[in-house]
């Protein structure tokens, strides 16, 4: 880049029309991302429209603003309402939602911004200075090497599960099964759609999200719907936060560079994504840590870790599209769409034809990165007061109804809906039983990707051996890099173990729930439980399989053996070392019983009735059931408030995000 290529740039990024544009865009995409179910996907494709009035270098500034700010975004929800906004958000719900909980949800969102910004920051330093030998690097992954990436992933869940490693694992293998549910990667066979045609494009990912990170939380809120949003005195905890969240970043310059790294890094791979470098950079960032039993209980550093690499990933997606024309990402893959429509032809090419705007366009993320930090103290700080201001009983009915309209919005498919539910109900159930949700998720997010290289792989090989076609997954450089990585990855939670117990060390946690623990509670023994439910859905998934092809059969079949033999395992383990857990969906209380009921109802008839009429009437009867006034006040006051809200929302959704909605017989 010469120095009148970036004066030209400079030039054409800070005229006053792209400020308005890349403002708004911001505004927007922070929105969106903080919206459940709409993706940074959605908000990209949305956008597009819009810019085909405005000059090229307006239209790409734009679309780039749209994409920082709704990865951002995600982070809102995720640290609010234990929502991943967007997927790229799932290691943020891991501490933030805690912290919210502790009183220090401004420290929280503080941290997330100031480490978005840092992330993106250095994503546009490695887009500037590496763009085209970064992307040649990534052309050498093939299926072998991706398979790989998805197991070292994998092995994440050692880390996250280690206060019950057999159910985690186990946790893991159950989200992979659950991913296989549709056409099969290779070979095209329908697998596991149990008979219904809503099953034969398979789980979206996004709506069991969803489910298993918000729902529960809605429950356990049910269980106290008098108690308050912060289990601490959240003003003691304001004081100083924007200090400490400037120190969780900026005092931890290695941390924050770790993150960087392998966002940039994780964002250049097609097909990776900010879902898969939030989760390794959160497990990387544990693994450094002196304290790693402090993470998933509040621990700023968590923070930090999923929210840089996440922010990373998106100026690392823009690296193969630009230097190469191959999309980083899907959000990138509509960016291509852009180019070529503003008669631009992504590749080297367009670095030599069009210089100026497309170094104009790297360049912006710069500006991008610090006006969203400027707009997500002030946004992130009103989105927290006024989530810790709002009633519980307000609060439930409302992400209720979010949850239900951004899984609804992702395929406008009700069985979306329906399956957000019911993936809540099973994420309270094995949380209480001790199985790490986390762990499930990353199951369902790698176990595509896993298959496919897997599958593909073995593919390849026959070309190098039709007698043992897997040699080619051991023999190639970057594999045999990315099995060392995995082994090690995998085998350090013991390592260190080891090493604490050898110096006679005890955790803090483990020592905080010694003190905390109570003999009196009735405890179940979790073990027994859990291996039951897993070989249930072992033998459930087993009868299921039909006459599909080689490639198709192959790895259902292996991820169930393996889950009959975690399952059989546990009951040993139950039998000989049980894990004894006070549960409490055994203890169903008449508040949670009656958001189930109503929430039932709600996901399974609003198709058929309609979504506004249904949404009022559950609106209303869980206001109305949780309102501490009599007579008429309570009667309007909850019609109020459920009209109110759910006008809000549909003005948002249906007339600004143009979002459609099902119809019954009724509205």
């Amino acid at each position: 880049m010469t120095m009148q290529i970036f004066m030209e740039s400079i030039v054409a990024i800070f005229t006053f029309q792209n400020m308005i544009f890349m403002l708004a865009a911001i505004v927007f995409g922070m929105m969106a991302g903080a919206l459940p179910g709409f993706t940074a996907t959605m908000a990209v494709a949305l956008m597009v429209p819009f810019t085909f009035t405005m000059t090229p270098v307006s239209g790409l500034i734009t679309i780039g603003a749209l994409y920082c700010a709704t990865v951002f975004g995600g982070s809102f929800s995720a640290i609010l309402l234990n929502t991943p906004g967007t997927p790229s958000s799932i290691g943020t719900c891991f501490d933030g939602y805690p912290m919210a909980r502790q009183g220090r949800g401004k420290e929280a969102i503080y941290t997330a911004t100031i480490g978005s910004g840092v992330g993106g920051v250095f994503g546009t330093f490695g887009l500037i200075l590496f763009a085209v030998p970064l992307a040649r690097a990534a052309l050498r992954f093939g299926p072998p090497e991706f398979f790989w990436v998805a197991i070292f992933g994998l092995t994440i869940i050692s880390s996250i599960s280690e206060e019950s490693l057999l159910k985690g694992i186990a946790a893991g293998f159950i989200g992979i099964l659950i991913s296989m549910i549709g056409i099969a990667p290779v070979g095209g066979d329908m697998r596991f759609d149990f008979g219904l045609v809503s099953f034969q494009g398979g789980v979206e990912i996004v709506s069991v999200l969803i489910g298993f990170f918000c729902i529960p939380e809605i429950f356990r809120m049910a269980m106290d719907p008098s108690a308050s949003y912060s289990d601490a005195n959240s003003v003691q905890h304001e004081k100083g936060a924007l200090k400490r969240a400037f120190n969780n970043v900026i005092g931890h310059p290695l941390a924050s560079l770790r993150a960087s790294v392998l966002g940039l890094l994780i964002g250049i791979l097609p097909g990776a994504g900010g879902n898969i470098a939030n989760l390794i950079a959160y497990n990387e960032a544990k693994r450094a840590s002196k304290h790693p039993e402090t993470f998933g209980h509040g621990e700023p550093q968590g923070i930090v870790a999923t929210e840089v690499s996440n922010n990373a990933v998106v100026e690392g997606a823009m690296v193969p599209l630009l230097a190469l024309g191959i999309p980083g990402s899907p959000p990138a893959a509509i960016i291509y769409g852009a180019l070529l429509l503003q008669g631009l032809s992504p590749g080297p090419q367009l670095f030599t034809r069009n210089a100026s705007l497309v170094y104009a366009f790297m360049l912006s993320f710069f500006v991008v990165n610090i006006l969203m930090m400027i707009v997500g103290f002030f946004a992130g700080k009103g989105m927290y007061k006024a989530v810790i201001k709002v009633p519980i009983r307000i609060l439930i009915p409302t992400i209720l109804f979010l949850t239900v309209l951004g899984s609804y919005a992702i395929r406008n498919n009700p069985m979306d809906v329906i399956i957000m539910f019911l993936s809540g109900i099973v994420g309270y159930i094995l949380k209480d039983l001790g199985f790490n949700t986390g762990a499930f998720v990353l199951g369902l997010i790698l176990g595509p990707i896993a298959e496919r290289g897997f599958v593909q792989g073995l593919l390849m090989g026959n070309n190098v051996s039709m007698t043992a076609p897997w040699i080619i997954m051991f023999t190639r450089p970057l594999s045999i890099a990315l099995i060392v990585l995995s082994v090690f990855s995998a085998s350090w939670p013991f390592i260190r173990a080891a090493f604490r117990k050898k110096k006679g060390g005890a955790t803090i946690l483990a020592a905080a729930l010694e003190k905390t623990e109570d003999p009196s509670v009735k405890k179940l023994n979790t073990d027994y439980v859990g291996g039951a439910i897993i070989l249930g859905v072992t033998a459930i998934f087993f009868f299921q399989i039909k006459e599909w092809s080689r490639y198709a059969t192959m790895a259902p079949k292996s991820i169930l053996l393996v889950l009959a033999l975690f399952g059989l395992a546990l009951l040993v383990k139950g039998k000989f070392k049980p894990e004894m857990i006070a549960t409490t969906f055994t203890k169903v209380s008449k508040s949670l019983a009656l958001v189930i009921v109503v929430g039932v109802l709600w996901v399974f008839l609003l198709d058929k009735i309609g979504f506004l009429a249904t949404s009022f009437a559950a609106f209303f009867i869980i206001m109305f059931a949780f309102h501490p006034k009599k007579g008429a006040q309570r009667i309007i006051g909850s019609t109020a408030v459920a009209v109110g809200v759910i006008a809000v929302l549909y003005l948002v959704f249906v007339k600004f995000l143009l979002v459609s909605l099902p119809t019954g017989i009724l509205i």
